[in-house]
């Protein structure tokens, strides 16, 4: 923005510069009369070949952040800027109006054609744009009511009333007449002043109002007006063309095309005499807390120093509408090229004109001689570095400066290709190295230290090499301590060189490249590998600092500052108080990717940083500065029971927050808004009953808890810039508990469970004492049936047939036969006494005691009675079942079946295996059980009925159960033909 000149370059482009430059010049510098005599002055008197003017080498201008549409404006056409009680900054546009956190902006009236002119900020907080009909007020909740002023249907004047205090402004008609001065508030407009002498101001003045003498001041194109609040008139103050007023520090200021001017005690004094380049709509001025003082015409800055001169700041912006200074004195411009924000001009960028160079390698003399070397090899020099002009030296056309120069002395040195150039303020000369690929250079006490990649030097300063080290691999910087001993960066990490030994300093991490490398005043080293700051404590490195960005440069000032240059910005650490303040784009440090190159310092303190895109210089004391922290405010506070749908739960009114116990997710957002300290605010938290301790120190704005039991909190947040920290605040939460997380409930499912214990106890006993009656009722039922079944086979008559048989046999056959019947059927008595109390016996015993039993009945029988047994090979004969069985069907069959049948009978006893058990069949062919009740109409069928009560009696005990079958069969023409008695016993069967 700020161009300055140097003698230099070809002549006929200066020639054709200059006259190009008469010819487009601006209307408000020079009128069509002056431009023609300019021109045929240049051409008649100074032909093509003598003139030699063309603009110089370098661009110096304040670093400023320029804010766009692309950044979230409405529109580029701006036209105010306010900064509330919080910190935000509030901008008016052709297109209606946004708020910056520092971050990023938040529109209002988005899409809509409303001009907004003004802020005004009420008791409460709460902001109102104005616009030429309307007030749109946006509460504290962010929602935009908007409406019309409603006040004698005047418009807002947004030409004059820029410079009165906040809600002061001037209304006027269609016809801009009948002025007032009026005081707006959320509800109402008040009038404060109407005078016709409003009316005299054309749209390049503005009135002041002295807050402390409570006079109005009226500029006007012939005099000053001046008149009380209560619109009695003072005696003017006769100056003409003065477009605007300003108080500081008890003087009153008046700004006027050809200069400033003081006004005391009714007289009129020349402050400084000065033509504004651009006083076309009018010159402003607006104050910092340092005293300064800043003025703006149509596309000029300019700075009234405490000194009395003026500084012309900047040029070429397109309409400034607004200049305004926030509480951290950053300058902002509201203009038809967007908004401007120059921070607190502690930055200044030096750029070259040629586009395709760049400065690289920079350093100061003994006599404060700035010397600069450029990638494309251009030498420059300047005392104060902003004037900076060609310093002839013998160079080859392909030359070019690396990042790295070195002072000893008075004589600077700059690494160049092949060799190292040595400059005096009289003499540029090469050192005449040998032609290598030099990558590094540093001073060495009086000599110098200059490495390739594989190789390191020390060579005096006329460049006679003293030592040589080889053997080292990946050079990229070096540096001596206060005992003589070299440090050398390399791809590899850190080597001490001592002498002739070489020693490898331990890291961290191995394989570590070790890109830079300075020694404090102490001796002390410092390095960086990747990220990290390293120190060496007895030859071991200490991590010092971690920057999170890949460090390119270091430098220790004289004044004790440590500057570190990273990809993503600058870091400036205070050694005193340690306290590390962080620069970027953000908030004055423009310069994109810093080189990894020597840092200069000159001999005010200033630091010249070469990035990618152009040289930053600075001062590190003007940076590091006690910070007021900025009031820290809770944007939003919500709930959640699902951690997707989010409730918001926090007002200002309200500092204490129930929930329901179903939200148990919380989310809390903060800011400190600060435009100057932006990426150097940290935030603290610590939830009180839930954790005690702060958190550590972090960028985000935000914080969740999830999860949280119920139980009451108290939140409190603080913003740390350095060791500074705001006020903490306050915000207790109730979480209240579940109708389950109450004492009384826990005492009612005690109480219920204690019930619960005692009712299935008792019912538990209550059904052991009656399954043990039950258990008793059926063994006695049981032991009944037992009885009943023993009496039953002690029926006399079976007995006395077969001793009757057995007599018979005695008497009319063979003694031997009656012995073997006899033995039969006391084996066949003993086994019935032996188990006719058990329950079960095995199915091998129970077919052996029905062959006892069929043999004895055949004896009785003779030939009328025949039996057969079939058993498959694969029954378990061992499995239990139940007693006397098969013994009580066959019985049946004699008794009922056979004996009233004329001839022959048969029983067939058939023995298999099923799936999961065995099957009894007992099959006669006598005259089935209807026809046998025709000859014994007195049977009890006792034995029949006793098994089937046991049977039942052991079911109860078992899962499975037996089962009994019993089928009369019949021939085909439906006549009685014997009886089948089926049963099936499980395996694994329980009798007990």
């Amino acid at each position: 923005m700020k161009i300055y000149y140097q003698h230099a370059g070809n002549m006929q482009e200066q020639r054709q510069s200059i006259i190009l430059f008469i010819l487009t010049g601006r209307k408000e510098s020079y009128n069509i009369l002056f431009r023609i005599f300019l021109l045929f002055f240049f051409v008649g008197f100074f032909p093509a070949d003598t003139i030699g003017q063309t603009p110089i080498s370098v661009i110096s201008e304040y670093a400023y952040r320029r804010y766009t549409t692309l950044d979230g404006l409405p529109q580029m056409l701006t036209e105010c800027i306010y900064q509330d009680r919080k910190g935000y900054i509030w901008i008016g546009s052709l297109s209606g109006f946004v708020r910056y956190d520092g971050f990023e902006f938040k529109p209002f009236l988005k899409g809509k054609q409303e001009n907004i002119l003004s802020f005004y900020e009420s008791p409460e907080g709460e902001i109102t744009a104005l616009g030429f009909r309307r007030k749109h007020l946006v509460n504290k909740e962010d929602t935009l009511f908007s409406v019309p002023f409603q006040y004698k249907g005047l418009l807002l004047n947004n030409y004059n009333s820029s410079s009165l205090p906040m809600g002061f402004l001037i209304l006027e008609n269609e016809e801009e007449t009948g002025r007032e001065i009026c005081c707006i508030t959320n509800d109402s407009i008040q009038s404060l002043l109407k005078n016709s002498l409003l009316d005299l101001m054309d749209n390049t003045r503005k009135v002041y109002l002295s807050q402390n003498k409570k006079i109005y001041y009226i500029p006007t194109e012939e005099r000053v007006y001046c008149l009380k609040e209560d619109g009695t008139s003072l005696p003017e103050i006769n100056l003409p063309e003065v477009y605007s007023l300003l108080e500081s520090n008890d003087h009153l200021y008046l700004f006027a095309a050809d200069g400033i001017y003081e006004y005391a005690n009714n007289k009129i004094k020349t402050k400084v005499a000065y033509h504004f380049l651009a006083p076309d709509y009018g010159v402003s001025a607006c104050a910092d807390t340092k005293g300064n003082i800043f003025i703006h015409d149509a596309h000029n800055i300019y700075r009234l120093s405490q000194n009395g001169k003026i500084e012309h700041l900047v040029d070429g912006i397109n309409l400034i509408k607004q200049m305004y200074i926030d509480r951290e004195s950053n300058l902002w411009l509201a203009t038809y090229q967007g908004v401007y924000n120059f921070f607190q001009m502690n930055f200044k960028n030096h750029i070259l004109t040629d586009k395709n160079d760049i400065l690289r390698a920079i350093e100061e003399d003994e006599h404060e001689n700035l010397f600069a070397g450029t990638l494309n090899g251009q030498l420059l020099q300047d005392k104060k570095g902003e004037n900076m002009t060609p310093l002839p030296y013998s160079r080859n056309k392909d030359n070019y400066f690396l990042p790295r120069a070195a002072r000893i002395g008075d004589t600077i040195f700059f690494l160049g290709k092949g060799d190292v150039l040595a400059c005096t303020s009289q003499t540029q000369c090469w050192l005449n190295l040998p032609t290598l690929n030099y990558q590094y250079l540093t001073a060495y006490k009086d000599s110098l230290l200059i490495a390739t990649r594989q190789e390191l030097f020390i060579t005096d300063a006329k460049g006679h090499i003293r030592r040589k080290y080889d053997g080292l691999k990946g050079i990229f910087c070096a540096q001596s301590d206060n005992q003589g001993n070299i440090y050398v960066g390399t791809i590899y990490g850190l080597v001490c060189l001592q002498g002739n030994f070489q020693k490898g300093i331990v890291l961290p991490e191995e394989n570590r490249v070790c890109t830079s490398i300075i020694a404090k005043p102490d001796g002390d080293i410092l390095f960086s590998a990747g990220e990290d700051l390293y120190t060496l404590r007895n030859d071991s490195a200490v991590l010092l600092h971690k920057y999170g960005s890949l460090i390119r440069s270091i430098r220790q000032t004289q004044n004790n500052y440590l500057v570190v240059a990273t990809i993503n910005g600058l870091h400036i650490t205070d050694t005193h108080s340690m306290q590390t303040m962080f620069f970027n784009q953000y908030n004055g440090f423009t310069g994109i990717e810093p080189l990894a190159a020597h840092i200069a310092e000159t001999e005010d303190g200033t630091i010249w940083i070469p990035c990618v895109n152009q040289t930053v210089s600075f001062n590190p004391q003007e940076l590091i500065y006690k910070y007021n922290i900025p009031p820290l405010e809770l944007i939003s506070a919500k709930s959640s029971a699902d951690n997707v749908n989010w409730n918001e739960i926090y007002t200002e009114n309200n500092q204490n927050i129930e929930l329901d116990h179903s939200q148990r997710n919380l989310y809390f957002s903060y800011i400190a808004v600060s435009h100057s300290a932006t990426g150097n605010i940290r935030y603290c938290y610590r939830l009180k009953g839930f954790q005690e301790n702060w958190s550590q120190p972090q960028t985000r704005r935000e914080v969740q808890f999830n999860n949280l039991p119920s139980g009451h909190y108290e939140l409190e947040v603080i913003a740390k810039i350095g060791n500074l920290s705001s006020q903490p605040i306050h915000i207790a939460i109730h979480l209240k508990p579940a109708f389950w997380e109450h004492w009384w409930f826990w005492v009612t499912i005690f109480l219920i469970l204690a019930a619960s214990i005692w009712g299935l106890a008792y019912n538990y006993y209550k059904r052991r004492n009656q399954k043990n009656i039950e258990e008793l009722k059926r063994e006695i039922k049981l032991n009944h049936l037992l009885i009943k079944s023993i009496r039953l086979k002690s029926i006399p008559h079976f007995n006395a047939n077969v001793l009757a048989g057995i007599e018979y046999f005695m008497m009319n056959n063979s003694v031997e036969e009656a012995n073997k019947y006899l033995t039969l059927y006391s084996r066949f008595t003993n086994s019935t006494l032996l188990d006719v109390d058990k329950p079960s016996r095995s199915l091998e015993e129970e077919i052996q005691y029905v062959r006892f039993y069929l043999s004895l009945e055949k004896l009785r029988y003779e030939e009328n009675l025949s039996y057969s047994i079939q058993i498959e090979k694969d029954v378990d004969m061992h499995i239990q079942v139940p007693n006397m069985i098969l013994h009580t069907y066959c019985e049946n069959a004699v008794k009922h079946g056979l004996r009233n049948k004329p001839g022959k009978g048969h029983i067939y006893i058939e023995i298999s295996q099923i799936k999961r058990g065995i099957n009894l069949i007992v099959t006669d062919d006598g005259i089935g059980r209807q026809a046998a009740l025709a000859f014994s109409s007195t049977s009890t069928k006792q034995g029949l009925s006793i098994m089937a009560q046991q049977i039942e009696l052991y079911n109860q005990r078992n899962n499975e159960h037996i089962i009994q079958t019993i089928t009369d069969l019949v021939t085909s023409d439906g006549k009685p033909c014997g009886t089948r008695f089926e049963l099936y016993i499980p395996y694994h069967y329980n009798y007990f």
